[in-house]
């Protein structure tokens, strides 16, 4: 993607600092870019993760280069020209170094601000700020004050729309800017006008928008997963009250423990290739059983007929059993005995978070 090689009048508009539709979807797009570069949907985003995904782009904190060149706090801040961070362009090999700000605790670091100054800096890199503008560092004596103004507009639009995902705050039901501050890791001021700008998206919700369904569709995963406290199953599950393995309604948002073993390979309408016993290779398209040795060749729930994932003992609709749980998956606590614990399973740390369910969802 080509950006301007100089800033033009037509970019920059004094007091308002409005950004064009068309550079905002520009901007939308190197941050869906960023995103799946990384390939780290989670939240709160993993923003220094994001930058060393990037070969060209060093992270240095405040304290490093201090102790690195044996200067004081204030010839930190001296040679940023700022108390939060910079980035500078070293355009013969073509990398970059962001310096942010870790020393002043209260301010910076435990109110995460230094996650937004690292984003906005990210902004720069990406948008190509230094390159457009032929500089080694975007401060304000290097540029006009429109230039300046605008570049930094940019860089902010840039940091809201990574840090803070509007899809992804509106699938777990976001009440408040409290809520959306333990949710994305911003500072409070920031999660004020985030969720500001939140509450006037919601106005204008598109499950088409050519931003939202794709970053909908990169966290889909992450807002989908789901833990089940009965039986530790560790799943991606849209729609459904119910846990498919034990068929209790103990489905917690998370990661669980166990990784049940997913023993056959279903077409589109939860059907077998061949039947698992016979190996009788004749399915019809609307069977149900093996029409040679009678077992289920297609997993769906005995009572309300909806149809099933290949590991799915039950109904994740109304708990009942499914045609596989009786004949080919094995009890889910025999398997469980089975299944290797995984380390450091995520669990839910922030109790307002509502479960997902994909009915109430747009972006499909």
């Amino acid at each position: 993607m080509k950006l301007p090689l100089k800033i033009t009048s037509e970019m920059i508009i004094l007091i308002t600092i409005t950004i064009s539709p068309h550079r905002r979807q520009v901007i939308k797009s190197i941050v869906l870019s960023a995103l799946r570069y990384s390939q780290n949907a989670s939240l709160p985003v993993k923003i220094k993760s994001i930058c060393k995904a990037y070969p060209n782009i060093r992270l240095v904190s405040f304290s490093t280069q201090m102790k690195r060149r044996n200067i004081t706090y204030r010839d930190m801040i001296e040679f940023c020209g700022t108390s939060d961070s910079c980035a500078d362009y070293y355009a013969n090999s073509d990398k970059y170094i962001i310096y942010y700000n870790d020393i002043e605790l209260t301010r910076i670091v435990n109110s995460n601000r230094y996650r937004w100054n690292i984003a906005h800096e990210l902004g720069h890199i990406l948008l190509g700020h230094h390159k457009c503008s032929h500089k080694t560092r975007i401060y304000r004596c290097s540029l006009s004050d429109e230039e300046y103004n605008y570049l930094e507009a940019e860089a902010d639009y840039f940091a809201q729309l990574i840090l803070v995902p509007h899809v992804v705050l509106y699938a777990f039901r976001i009440q408040n800017e409290r809520q959306l501050k333990a949710l994305c890791k911003i500072s409070n001021p920031a999660a004020t006008r985030r969720f500001r700008a939140y509450k006037e998206w919601l106005k204008n919700i598109n499950g088409d928008d050519p931003y939202d369904k794709p970053l909908f569709q990169y966290y889909y995963k992450y807002i989908f997963k789901k833990q089940c406290s009965t039986c530790g199953a560790h799943i991606i599950q849209a729609k459904g009250m119910y846990c498919p393995i034990c068929g209790n309604k103990t489905l917690q948002w998370g990661d669980g423990k166990m990784q049940y073993k997913i023993r056959y390979k279903l077409d589109e309408n939860s059907r077998l290739h061949q039947c698992s016993v016979c190996e009788n290779e004749r399915i019809s398209n609307d069977a149900v059983y093996c029409q040679i040795c009678g077992t289920p060749v297609q997993n769906k729930c005995i009572n309300c007929g909806r149809l099933a994932d290949a590991d799915a003992r039950y109904c994740i609709y109304c708990a009942s059993e499914t045609t596989f749980n009786a004949r080919l998956l094995p009890n889910w606590e025999v398997e469980s005995e089975e299944i290797t614990l995984k380390e450091n399973a995520d669990y839910v740390g922030n109790a307002f978070l509502n479960l997902p369910d994909d009915d109430g969802l747009p972006f499909n």
